[in-house]
């Protein structure tokens, strides 16, 4: 394993999500990549995108906008990488974040994507739901909950590395991508 990807999603799953991503990363010393997307109301129009968490203040896209939300990724996450020596990449996504972490993975920058799984058919990306994004996802994808830390959806290409996941027996399902 080269790379681990996560996507950043700020709730109890995505720091779940997080939590198994560095144990994975740490176990196999590889470095990891976490990805963060900045969301707008609009579908096509990516300039306008939503400022706070409960997505109800927008501002237009700008250099100093994007450093502010770079900076809080970094902080969120600074204090739980702890003293631990471990390669993480951070990066602040404008574009869909479907095709986004698609690219990323082609281009080989992980082998395992790592997502927070906040409830059954929730919304990904605007454009899908979590599971039909997960279920046809071309790389191993794990998403993690929705109810608890030690609770693992897997994708097939997921199921296909098992050994290497670091998951115990019992403790993962199938995604179905209905």
């Amino acid at each position: 394993m080269k790379g681990v990807g996560l996507c950043a999603i700020f709730s109890r799953q995505g720091d779940w999500a997080f939590d198994y991503a560095l144990t994975l990363a740490r176990k196999h010393r590889t470095k990891l990549n976490i990805f963060q997307f900045l969301e707008s109301p609009y579908m096509i129009r990516r300039d306008i995108v939503f400022v706070d968490s409960e997505k109800k203040t927008t501002a237009p896209v700008s250099p100093e906008l994007i450093a502010e939300k770079d900076k809080e990724l970094r902080m969120h996450y600074d204090d739980r990488l702890g003293e631990e020596d471990t390669d993480v990449g951070f990066r602040l996504c404008e574009g869909s974040s479907e095709w986004e972490l698609k690219k990323c993975f082609k281009r080989g920058e992980y082998d395992v994507l790592v997502v927070g799984y906040n409830a059954r058919g929730a919304d990904f990306g605007g454009t899908t739901t979590i599971e039909k994004f997960a279920h046809g996802f071309h790389g191993p994808l794990v998403l993690v909950g929705p109810d608890a830390p030690d609770e693992f959806y897997l994708n097939e290409k997921a199921q296909a590395i098992l050994d290497q996941l670091e998951i115990p027996g019992g403790k993962w399902t199938p995604i179905d991508g209905k």
